[in-house]
């Protein structure tokens, strides 16, 4: 018998945004976690797929224009992973065949599709040319910086 697969869609929204903290690490960028979202489970990847990708496409980014610093990028991500039932009600992600280790106890890659509302968008690109200007700036190259909502406009 053919062990039942089902597709769980998860999202997460982040937050991006560049630190710069004397004694904690020098100036990196810093992502926080924001809210968590369950966002249904699908009886094929198809379903899954296009609740997936109807969510990304209706929760843009936001631009935060902070007091300090060069502000930040709220974003979301969408993961949807493939599992089996191991048992009543508990669900272990799986392979393509429903097996939930590959004989070494290592878990499958059970991800089938991953979203990110950032990656290649107009505020990743705000962001990166805020942070190097910063960066610049910090280093006495230049003597103004500009933030991400700067570079929105």
């Amino acid at each position: 018998m053919d062990k039942e697969i089902r597709y769980f869609v998860s999202g997460w929204s982040f937050r991006l945004g560049f630190t710069s903290v004397p004694g904690y690490g020098g100036d990196h960028e810093d992502i926080s976690d924001g809210d968590s979202y369950e966002l249904g489970e699908y009886e094929n990847s198809e379903e899954a797929l296009a609740a997936a990708e109807a969510f990304i496409s209706t929760h843009g980014n936001e631009v935060n224009d902070e007091e300090h610093g060069i502000g930040s990028v709220t974003y979301w991500t969408i993961e949807v992973e493939r599992r089996t039932e191991y048992k009543e009600n508990e669900w272990l992600p799986c392979d393509e065949s429903g097996r939930i280790d590959d004989g070494y106890g290592n878990e499958p890659d059970a991800i089938v599709a991953y979203f990110s509302s950032l990656e290649g968008s107009r505020e990743e690109r705000a962001f990166e040319l805020a942070k190097n200007e910063y960066l610049a700036w910090l280093e006495h190259r230049t003597d103004r910086y500009t933030t991400v909502y700067g570079y929105m406009n």
